[in-house]
This record gives structure tokens, C-alpha cells and sequence, in this order.
């Protein structure tokens, strides 16, 4: 039961990897540009090996035709020979006719692999052109991917900024204000009065300190009178 539970975490979790890569473009291009790099190397391997074909025939076909070149000046010789009396025209003509059978063989050889190594730079150039075909769109692809890298940059950026403005409640921000504003208001009256207490506890000091100069003088200008009438004078 536990490997059974396993085993289906397993396949969820695959099931929501492939969701996403086909969700998501830049993983998706990553992905296609890395299966034609390995066309583009497999190609180039193919072309390679056509190519090694191509030069063992071309060079086999040219063996070939040596070698059948070789027989024919061998039985040149031979008749030569025979014409000067050195062999008898006889056993000459045999052995150059044997010899001209063989220099037939290997110009059909020749020949065969000559039309082999055709084929071969045929297959060379039909792969050339897919191989240059896989590198233009190689190419392509990453520029591609790299315009898609750029505006995903881009595009999550401002997502990013968007959701958090969007998290932003602007009518919490004007009630924040407008209390902040009663607050300096009241701060701003506080004081006020205490300015309008102070200047009246000045007013207030003063004039005491008046009645009391008044009160003064009144004593003394009675004490003086007393003095007049008692002769102190």
C-alpha cells in the first residue's frame, strides 16, 4: 500500500513537471533548440562518415585503374617481346590476353566505385544542406530564446510591482491621513492655548505688580498727610 502511495506521488509530481514545461515558452524552446543540436550532431557525424566512404572509393577507383593500367603496359611488353623473338607470339598472346582480362576486371571495378563515391558526394551534399538548414534555425531558436529570457525578465518585474501596488489599500492610506491630520490639528490648538494661558498669566502679573506700586505710593503720600498734622515735618 505504502509503494502504491509512492508510486502515485511519483507520477503526480511528473504529471505537474510536464504541465509546467508546456506552460512555460522558454522551457519549451530550451528544449527544442537542444533536439536540433542533436540532429545538427548526428548529421554532422553521418557526414563525416559519408564522407570517409567517399574518399576510400575514390581512392579504391583509382587503384583500380592503376592497376589496370599496370596489366595493359604488362602485356604491351609481352608482344613486344614476342615481336623481337624473346617469347614465342604464341604463349605472348596468351598471357597478354589473360592480362587484358584482368585490366578489364579492375576498370569495372574502377568504374563501380567511381559511381559509388558519386553517390556517396551526393549523400554529402544532401547532409550539408540539412546540416546548414539545422544551424540557421539554431541559430534562430537562441536569439529567439533570448528575446523570450528578456521579456519574461521583464514581464515578472512588473508583476512583481503590480502585485505589490495592488496589496496597497488606498483607502486605509487616506484614513491613515486624515487622522494624522486631527492629530496635528489638535497639537496645533494645544498650543495655541497654551500660548493665549501664558500671555494672560503675563498680563495678570503685571498689573498685580501695578496695584501693588499704586498701593505703595497711596501709604506714603497718607504718611506724609500724618506728618503735616502732627507738626513732623
Amino acid at each position: 500500500m505504502g509503494l502504491l502511495k509512492r508510486l502515485l506521488r511519483v507520477i503526480k509530481a511528473e504529471a505537474h513537471s510536464v504541465v509546467d514545461k508546456l506552460e512555460d515558452p522558454i522551457k519549451i524552446t530550451e528544449e527544442g533548440i537542444r533536439e536540433l543540436k542533436k540532429q545538427l550532431k548526428d548529421a554532422m557525424e553521418a557526414l563525416a562518415e559519408v564522407k570517409a566512404n567517399q574518399i576510400r572509393f575514390e581512392r579504391e577507383a583509382k587503384n583500380e585503374k592503376e592497376r589496370a593500367k599496370a596489366l595493359v603496359k604488362k602485356a604491351e611488353a609481352l608482344l613486344i617481346q614476342a615481336q623481337e623473338g624473346k617469347i614465342s607470339p604464341d604463349e605472348a598472346e596468351k598471357l597478354a590476353t589473360e592480362l587484358l582480362q584482368k585490366a578489364e576486371l579492375h576498370e569495372q571495378n574502377s568504374k563501380r566505385l567511381e559511381e559509388e563515391a558519386k553517390k556517396q558526394k551526393d549523400m554529402a551534399l544532401r547532409l550539408q544542406a540539412k546540416i546548414d538548414e539545422l544551424r540557421v534555425q539554431i541559430a534562430k531558436y537562441e536569439a529567439e530564446l533570448k528575446t523570450l529570457k528578456a521579456r519574461m525578465a521583464t514581464a515578472k518585474a512588473v508583476k512583481k510591482v503590480n502585485k505589490q501596488i495592488a496589496k496597497v489599500d488606498p483607502s486605509d492610506t487616506i484614513a491613515m491621513l486624515e487622522k494624522m491630520k486631527e492629530k496635528v490639528e489638535e497639537e496645533e490648538a494645544l498650543a495655541e492655548a497654551y500660548e493665549e494661558i501664558a500671555k494672560q498669566e503675563t498680563s495678570t502679573d503685571i498689573e498685580i505688580e501695578a496695584e501693588k506700586k499704586l498701593k505703595g505710593l497711596e501709604s506714603k503720600q497718607k504718611l506724609e498727610e500724618l506728618k503735616k498734622r502732627l507738626g513732623l515735618t
